[in-house]
């Protein structure tokens, strides 16, 4: 049987619900259990194994509010099934903690409080429970707990111990099942014995293991010390395999550890549209098997002068109003797109959201440093839907979510275009405020008052507003948009921006010296390129070219790439401002990634979205969502879609078109942008 208990429901709450699945029963249903009393209650986050062949332990998780230090079993030969809460405070010494310096600093602790973590992992071993890592809070732990005299465990079975060893704690239950059991039963797990004799065998594992991990090591340092520093950035984007034992860093830092590789993982993770309960699946292809992802899409853009606003500021965002955003639009399985198109904030509500975000953005520096693992998103360009696909394939940042260990990265160009401009911006900057340590913004050319009054953001705020508070909303959005920072750093490894390194940019301290606030005006060459530069059409194409998009704007070509990455000791770039076929798009031998997390953009390009996710080894998984397919019903029989259809559609139509990449127009061409 397979046996789950709470986690994360639909509606994105933490749930209690116990479910079972007999796999001897050839339907193969879940199969909900009723259980009498008070139990857990609604959690996730924590860990459940199954004790001595007949208890059902749970150990701490995250209610949503706080993280817990409880555990709780069940007896599976005993009807009614009832949860037992245990005891970690008994009086005979149970638990034994095991790990780094720092943990074993708190061994000393009440065993409730060592107990309190979520995300780790726990396994049983005949009648003994074994705990291991997790989080608490924001700190990643590396403990190791066992319950070495359960309230499962027979007298016969418990490991003798001597008056010396350090302080422990256990787990018991005064419930009459487990003493019953306790007492009586004198069954250990079949092919485990918890003898002397066993956990000598396991020491001497370990120290063998531990002499080999150390060879291992020292091996590392010596081939590290031998290799020169211009090997540094050899094999950068290759696609061939490397050993999995092998050592992936070049360089020690002064504290002496190995320094991983920026490595593209062989394999792509991808969504699979699914129908049911089970919502969407996801499945992994082979690099080789993109035969899109040469292909660039062609997004238009236009470059005009910024004309300065008059600064709108308003008093400081009540506590509660980024929560109420979040509330409302953070809805990854089950968000709707308003049917009436009205936005559900006022012009005073967008100026306290945009006030509060502004007053983190003032405190960051242009280029933020970040740690690893990170997940990193291309252009949304106001597609809401596909921003909420992406959460809920591949997680969203919620204590519900991943943000307790992960942080979230978006590239710029959150407005134009697409028809939900206002609720990616307004949930992307609420996020901010509810997680300035763990979401990071940084700003696209759609991030303008010129480009996105031509583009459909400004139009958007007036449709979906009312003109006077439309203009306002709008005015203020921009005003909040010159603070944002320009470019971030992964581990002082790989440079994220919107556009790419252009002609000018040499040096990332270039891009630290540009002061915010900022606006397009001011005629910073740094700044163009940052956000509008593109790479050449492929690797054989080198150097500096003309750039479609308009005059004054350029291509850049792989060994500019190349020569930036040397000079600043990178090995990777990641930006985004073009659509590509697959999502992504590698370029300059995969030293540089092109991400666009927008489906269909436009409407017409049919192209997939992509996210990349930097882990903590700096392996990079791309994970993709392609178009949604049509509806089941056509647009004639289903008003809402037409609507929003035929909204898109004028919207596009006043839009300028997008140039053929790598073939600038005339001047004289009035489908040209230079005409623009």
């Amino acid at each position: 049987m397979v046996v789950f208990q709470g986690g994360i429901g639909p509606a994105g709450h933490s749930t209690d619900d116990l479910y079972v699945l007999d796999l001897t029963n050839d339907k193969f249903k879940w199969h909900r259990v009723v259980v009498q009393g008070a139990g857990p209650g609604p959690r996730y986050g924590h860990c459940m194994d199954l004790v001595a062949q007949r208890y059902l332990v749970s150990v701490s998780g995250n209610d949503g509010k706080r993280v817990l230090s409880d555990a709780w079993a069940l007896d599976t030969a005993q009807k009614p099934y009832k949860w037992q809460k245990l005891n970690p405070d008994g009086d005979r010494p149970s638990a034994r903690m095991y790990g780094t310096a720092s943990a074993r600093s708190n061994e000393h602790d009440a065993s409730s409080d060592l107990l309190r973590r979520c995300r780790h992992a726990a396994a049983s071993v005949g009648s003994q429970i074994y705990i291991y890592g997790g989080l608490r809070g924001d700190i990643l732990l590396d403990d190791f707990l066992i319950a070495e005299n359960a309230p499962f465990q027979s007298e016969t079975d418990r490991v003798p111990r001597s008056e010396n060893q350090n302080r422990n704690h256990n787990f018991n239950s005064d419930s009459p099942p487990f003493e019953q059991y306790t007492n009586n039963s004198h069954e250990t797990a079949p092919g485990f014995s918890t003898d002397k004799k066993s956990i000598d065998m396991l020491t001497e594992a370990s120290a063998a293991e531990a002499e080999a991990v150390s060879a291992v090591w020292r091996a590392a340092k010596e081939a590290s010390h031998a290799s020169s520093e211009d090997s540094l950035s050899d094999g950068i984007g290759s696609e061939s395999p490397l050993s999995e034992t092998s050592p992936m860093a070049d360089d020690l830092d002064d504290g002496g550890s190995m320094e991983p590789d920026v490595k593209l993982h062989s394999r792509v993770v991808v969504a699979k549209e699914a129908v049911g309960d089970l919502g969407c699946l996801v499945r992994q292809l082979s690099l080789d098997q993109f035969e899109n992802e040469s292909r660039r899409m062609h997004p238009a853009n236009n470059d005009q002068s910024y004309s300065s606003k008059k600064a709108l500021n308003r008093q400081r965002s009540p506590q509660g109003l980024h929560k109420k955003v979040i509330s409302l639009l953070l809805r990854p399985r089950n968000w709707n797109a308003p049917a009436d198109r009205t936005f559900f904030l006022d012009s005073y509500e967008v100026g306290e959201l945009c006030y509060a975000a502004e007053q983190i953005f003032m405190q960051e520096p242009t280029v933020l440093q970040l740690k690893a693992p990170v997940k990193v998103f291309g252009d949304l360009h106001g597609q809401f839907g596909d921003l909420m696909r992406l959460f809920d394939e591949y997680g969203y940042p919620s204590t519900a979510g991943d943000i307790t260990y992960i942080d979230y990265l978006f590239l710029g160009d959150y407005v134009d275009r697409g028809q939900h401009s206002l609720e990616t911006i307004t949930l992307l900057l609420a996020l901010k405020i509810e997680y300035p340590e763990h979401v990071h913004l940084i700003r696209g050319n759609h991030e303008a008052a010129d480009i996105n009054a031509l583009f459909g953001f400004r139009l958007e705020c007036i449709e979906r507003m009312g003109e006077s508070d439309g203009i306002w909303a709008w005015t203020r959005f921009n005003q909040l948009f010159n603070y944002l920072p320009l470019a971030a750093m992964i581990e002082k490894k790989i440079i994220c921006m919107h556009g790419g390194i252009g002609r000018s940019i040499n040096s990332v301290e270039q891009i630290e010296k540009i002061e915010r606030p900022i606006t397009m005006d001011v005629g910073s060459i740094v700044l163009m390129d940052l956000l509008w530069s593109d790479p050449t059409e492929n690797d054989s194409v080198e150097g500096l070219r003309p750039n479609a998009r308009g005059p004054g704007l350029v291509t850049f070509g792989p060994d500019r790439v190349a020569e930036f990455c040397k000079r600043n000791k990178l090995q990777l770039i990641i930006r985004a401002h073009e659509c590509v076929m697959d999502g992504f798009e590698r370029f300059a031998h995969g030293q540089l990634i092109t991400l666009f997390s927008a489906t269909n953009y436009c409407g017409t390009a049919n192209n997939a979205g992509a996210i990349l996710v930097v882990g903590r080894g700096l392996v990079i998984v791309p994970k993709l969502i392609h178009p949604l397919p049509p509806p089941v019903n056509s647009p004639e029989s289903s008003p809402e879609r037409a609507m929003d259809a035929t909204w898109m559609q004028e919207l596009n139509i006043k839009r300028p078109p997008t140039p053929t990449r790598g073939r600038p127009h005339s001047a004289g061409d009035r489908n040209s942008l230079a005409y623009i």
